[in-house]
């Protein structure tokens, strides 16, 4: 049986939320560390305009709403029926809104399961540290039963997820929220992670 490894996006037009004030946003920035003992919740509010994209409107109500491909926020019934089936991956942190239940996904789970030399990444020229992926390939062993993980080369990047997971997000009648298909132990990498196209291979709640 194969593995399919998703990204998560915005599916257009659903609320996005922000920290209150902007000192904030580094603390929702996650690197794969626990942060439970010592965690103060963050004040946040709903974006109902995307302002870098001309006040686009971002006003439907959703169960997901968007702060990045690295951090995954649930409300209300998402943080009931989600936030189990996370609770092998890692940590739930509870956070603050006039009105919100709200809380945000800390992925502890960190593996060495990307195949550098048949992705396509490129490096930062001080450091030598891996800057950005634009194509995956990962070692299917290390991916395999996995549902949430992060690699060990970006700890602090984008979520991914696999079909298993995605499936309980999907039979959790919540929404709404996209899975970027970016790579399948069978059919290969899918290329650009960015694509805003949706795809066949691609889902969404």
């Amino acid at each position: 049986m194969s593995v399919r490894v998703y990204q998560i996006a915005p599916p257009g037009g659903f609320h996005w939320i922000n920290p209150v004030d902007s000192d904030d946003f580094d603390r929702l920035s996650f690197d794969g560390k626990p942060k439970t003992s010592s965690w103060e919740p963050v004040k946040m509010e709903l974006v109902t305009k995307d302002g870098d994209r001309g006040g686009e409107s971002t006003d439907q109500y959703t169960h997901f709403p968007w702060r990045g491909q690295d951090q995954l926020i649930l409300r209300d019934e998402a943080v009931d029926k989600i936030g189990p089936v996370l609770d092998p991956y890692g940590e739930l942190l509870p956070l603050e809104g006039d009105g919100l239940r709200v809380a945000v996904f800390n992925c502890l789970t960190v593996v060495d399961a990307l195949d550098e030399e048949k992705s396509e990444v490129g490096y930062s020229r001080g450091s030598g540290k891996v800057r950005e992926i634009s194509s995956y390939v990962f070692r299917a062993n290390e991916v395999d039963g996995l549902g949430a993980f992060k690699i060990s080369q970006q700890p602090g990047g984008p979520l991914l997820f696999t079909d298993a997971l995605v499936d309980e997000f999907e039979g959790a009648g919540l929404s709404a929220l996209r899975f970027n298909a970016v790579w399948d132990s069978e059919e290969g990498t899918y290329g650009e992670r960015l694509a805003t196209k949706f795809r066949p291979v691609d889902r969404k709640i």
